[in-house]
């Protein structure tokens, strides 16, 4: 049995060596981390603030683990890139964009765009702000798929059910989420743009 992957107040990351950096969590909150790293040679703290994404970047880059035994190994399938490369392929088709028609708007070839979808990084952090651009969103919004900023929409019991479901889904399941849906679309013949 897998224990599930948590960043917890007081976890202390180390890295591997060379490096070593060793990061300790001060708080934990909706979409970021504050930490402090280990002083070796300046006695006062300096606070700083990632997004949990980032902060589980640098676990796998620099191969951390914790003080409660949590590893690298413990982010079951997580990849940046192809979280990054699924948020994407989600806005694209949300833009009723084709993989083509967004390559022509982004100055990229449709391979280009096809490599991300599917995860390969292939240059992407360069096109990070026009991506963010097109789809009329914050950098930060289009790299951690969330916003702080509060929005308010009258929707029904149904709709917020929905959503309160698809929130719970992984990115991937988000995806297969809305193939579903367009695909009931098309069934009763509205239609909708591919």
């Amino acid at each position: 049995m897998t224990t599930p992957f948590v960043l917890k107040v007081a976890q202390v990351w180390t890295g591997a060596p060379p490096r070593g950096e060793v990061r300790h969590i001060d708080e934990v909150h909706e979409g970021h981390v504050v930490f402090h790293k280990q002083a070796t040679r300046r006695p006062f703290l300096t606070y700083r603030t990632t997004t949990v994404m980032g902060f589980r970047k640098w676990i796998q880059q620099s191969q951390a683990v914790s003080s409660d035994g949590m590893s690298a190994a413990s982010i079951h399938g997580f990849s940046p890139s192809r979280e990054i490369g699924q948020r994407i392929q989600l806005l694209r088709k949300a833009a009723g964009l084709s993989q083509q028609a967004f390559a022509d708007l982004l100055g990229v070839s449709r391979t280009a765009v096809g490599f991300w979808e599917t995860g390969r990084p292939n240059r992407i952090s360069r096109h990070i702000p026009r991506i963010a651009q097109i789809f009329g969103i914050s950098e930060e919004v289009f790299l951690n798929g969330r916003s702080e900023e509060t929005v308010r929409v009258d929707i029904t019991k149904d709709e917020a059910s929905i959503i309160e479901l698809y929130r719970s889904l992984s990115m991937e399941n988000r995806l297969q989420a809305i193939k579903r849906m367009e695909m009931l679309v098309r069934k009763e013949g509205r239609g909708i743009s591919p």
